[in-house]
């Protein structure tokens, strides 16, 4: 996790465990810059455990049809609570970047599969750390 901001504080600032300079100093440049972001949950067990596995393989599939647009930082606190989604400029088609909110506070973070340790993305893992898509950060203002 890199980076908060409360509903006391509307904007992202505050340092976290495990934090990623990179995650979130690309995050404040497209905030800074006014861009339409986009915000698509991640559909999985760890957020919608109730869910028949069956349900979310489908469900899956309509992910980038779920994106939610986030016109200032403060919307990012309207999001469903306690569950991670993927953020990025609302044009963009992949990111590393996902966030959440938890007990009132918006976390940013970078995604790694917990089995593998490679990073994730919204369009699968990242086999070749030439790969990233954080390479092309100019492109997102970041």
């Amino acid at each position: 996790m890199t980076t908060t901001t409360s509903k006391n504080d509307s904007t992202i600032g505050q340092p976290l465990a495990n934090y990623d300079h990179e995650v979130a100093q690309r995050v404040q440049g497209w905030l800074d810059s006014g861009q339409l972001l986009a915000w698509i949950p991640i559909v999985n067990q760890a957020n919608f455990p109730d869910t028949p596995l069956a349900i979310l393989q489908d469900a899956d599939a309509y992910q980038a049809t779920l994106r939610v647009p986030i016109y200032r930082p403060a919307d990012l606190l309207d999001l469903p609570e306690g569950v991670t989604g993927w953020l990025l400029p609302f044009d963009d088609e992949n990111t590393d970047v996902a966030c959440g909110v938890w007990a009132g506070e918006v976390y940013v973070l970078g995604v790694t599969d917990s089995r593998t340790g490679r990073k994730q993305t919204l369009q699968g893992e990242v086999s070749d750390p030439g790969d990233d898509i954080a390479a092309d950060s100019t492109r997102d203002g970041g």
